[in-house]
């Protein structure tokens, strides 16, 4: 058992097979240098060879993907907003890919993953708890921030990972140490239902409001191990 201050356990894991396309609810994940192990791991370049992302394509996140080997990360199948399947290296899919977005789409596997900040999005239940205030009647998607961990916190106050910066969270007995290195800017992605992909302008001025833009945490990971839901989360309040 490691040491540190208990936070609660973890209540939900994400990865995104492809960025910025819908992911898949995990109950268990391999975390290591690049992060989830397949989190973000394919991704479509646009016609300059750049990464395409849904803050520019909001499209994008009518996909979804998952792996058909999970343990592995291997053969990531892919749902279209109209419901039809194919798997990744499906020229059908990348020709309607290219005729959505009116450019050649280059669609490719990264070793390393292809993150915007760091590898590990961290939320908790208290601040997605608190988030919905910003919509009145409607309780707040956990799908709308993209986590990849999800926290439910024992009786801690909400955005209270606000000062985790710089401190070491530790998941399970035998897990993953994962150092906190900034809090998580947040774009018009939060803005968009993950379903309908209609757009929701409170959340957005929520944020902004409330919490300068910012919601949840990025970390590295500092040890290797598996990710469970259910296992404890602990915090070392000293850098580490």
């Amino acid at each position: 058992m490691g040491g540190g201050e208990s936070l609660g356990v973890v209540s939900d894991l994400w990865r995104y097979p492809v960025k910025s396309f819908g992911g898949e609810r995990v109950r268990a994940a391999f975390a290591g240098p690049f992060g989830v192990l397949g989190d973000r791991r394919h991704a479509l370049l646009d016609a300059a060879g750049a990464p395409m992302s849904a803050r520019r394509h909001h499209a994008l996140l009518g996909y979804r993907a998952r792996y058909l080997d999970p343990d592995a990360a291997d053969q990531v199948e892919v749902t279209t907003p109209d419901e039809s399947v194919h798997a990744w290296d499906d020229p059908a899919l990348a020709e309607r890919l290219g005729e959505e977005f009116g450019q050649d789409i280059h669609m490719v596997r990264s070793p390393a993953s292809v993150h915007d900040a760091a590898p590990v999005h961290i939320i908790t239940t208290a601040s997605l708890g608190a988030a919905s205030d910003w919509t009145p009647g409607e309780e707040m998607d956990v799908r709308r921030f993209r986590p990849n961990v999800v926290i439910d916190m024992d009786g801690l106050d909400a955005f209270t990972e606000a000062a985790w910066p710089g401190l070491s969270v530790e998941v399970g007995d035998d897990g993953p140490a994962l150092m906190i290195v900034s809090p998580t800017e947040r774009c018009a992605v939060t803005t968009f239902d993950p379903d309908t992909l209609e757009r929701d302008n409170r959340v957005l001025k929520g944020l902004a409001a409330d919490r300068e833009n910012l919601f949840g945490v990025y970390a590295v990971v500092s040890r290797p191990g598996w990710l469970r839901v259910g296992a404890e989360v602990r915090i070392t309040r000293s850098a580490a």
